[in-house]
């Protein structure tokens, strides 16, 4: 029998003690081990949630994760020039054997990727196919239009519309000048980063998240379809993380591949309603209130794991 084990990190802000997504992944796959299955691991995790130390196991390198603090109501005046200069410096620093890839959760302004632009100059053209990995809502968002950044965002502020009639027009007469194309502020992820998206994509680049990212770079589609199980997961599984990024992407991997996908977890909070709209055969606690940490943790998720392997082997 054949395991793939692609399963989030079982750490949180109040423990970042807890074990990365590659440990979780190895201690679960120990448990299907013992019963003589071949068992593979791929780690995940969302932008800035470990993508990069995840990215780091698969491939060796690591992305480039700059972190700016909110600039508050300033998003609006600010500019991504930083992030452009960063990006300068790099190049004149190191030249990347393939295109770079930046992790970016969140940014701290709305210039459409202006003002990097602007910094970067010539040296723009080196990004060329440059990757921008960032959260499952900024992967989907506009950059201009009713559901653009001026819109969604302005108006919960209680902009005066005067003004958010001004700044969605200035977006849109910057994604005409970078583009040719004014429309370009409404495609999905055009948003992304504060609008940094659409420059990426400008480029010949693309926007996505760090799970659906680092299931590509490790070729999941191939291992999903010799697989007979796929085994995911949270630390704490609830109605939000079933829907989060990590059990989403693993279970529309799964649904694709025609492969069936449990969900393990330290504690379990999913109705079984809930289950049977998620896509998963089923949602299991290993030891409801632990928090395993460390070798000895990872030793005792196996332990716990074991008599669910022994259920879902075959």
């Amino acid at each position: 029998m054949r395991v793939l084990v692609a399963t989030g990190s079982w750490q949180s802000q109040d423990s970042p003690a807890g074990l990365d997504s590659a440990q979780v992944g190895a201690a679960l796959a120990r448990a299907w081990a013992r019963l003589g299955d071949e068992a593979a691991v791929l780690p995940v995790a969302p932008a800035g949630q470990g993508f990069a130390d995840c990215l780091n196991r698969l491939t060796g390198s690591r992305p480039l994760s700059p972190r700016w603090p909110d600039a508050g109501e300033d998003r609006w005046t600010a500019s991504s020039a930083p992030l452009g200069e960063l990006l300068r410096s790099a190049l004149e620093s190191w030249a990347p054997v393939r295109p770079p890839v930046l992790e970016l959760a969140s940014a701290p302004w709305r210039d459409g990727g202006h003002g990097m632009m602007d910094a970067l100059g010539p040296m723009a053209s080196r990004l060329s196919g440059m990757t921008l990995v960032t959260s499952v809502e900024e992967a989907d968002r506009q950059l201009t239009g009713l559901r653009g950044l001026v819109s969604t965002e302005a108006r919960s502020e209680g902009m005066d519309p005067a003004r958010m009639l001004r700044l969605d027009q200035v977006l849109c007469d910057w994604a005409a000048e970078l583009t040719g194309a004014p429309q370009a502020g409404t495609a999905p992820g055009s948003g992304a980063a504060g609008g940094v998206g659409m420059a990426v994509s400008a480029l010949g680049g693309e926007v996505t998240t760090g799970s659906r990212f680092l299931l590509e770079a490790a070729a999941a589609e191939q291992s999903a379809a010799t697989a007979d199980l796929i085994v995911t997961g949270v630390r704490h599984l609830d109605a939000m993380s079933l829907t989060g990024e990590v059990i989403s992407t693993v279970t529309g991997l799964a649904g694709r591949a025609g492969v069936p996908v449990i969900a393990m977890a330290a504690t379990n909070e999913v109705s079984e309603r809930e289950l049977r709209a998620s896509g998963l055969e089923a949602a299991l606690a290993l030891e409801p209130g632990t928090e395993p940490v460390g070798r000895s943790g990872a030793a005792a998720i196996t332990d716990l794991a074991v008599p669910v392997a022994r259920t879902w082997h075959w």
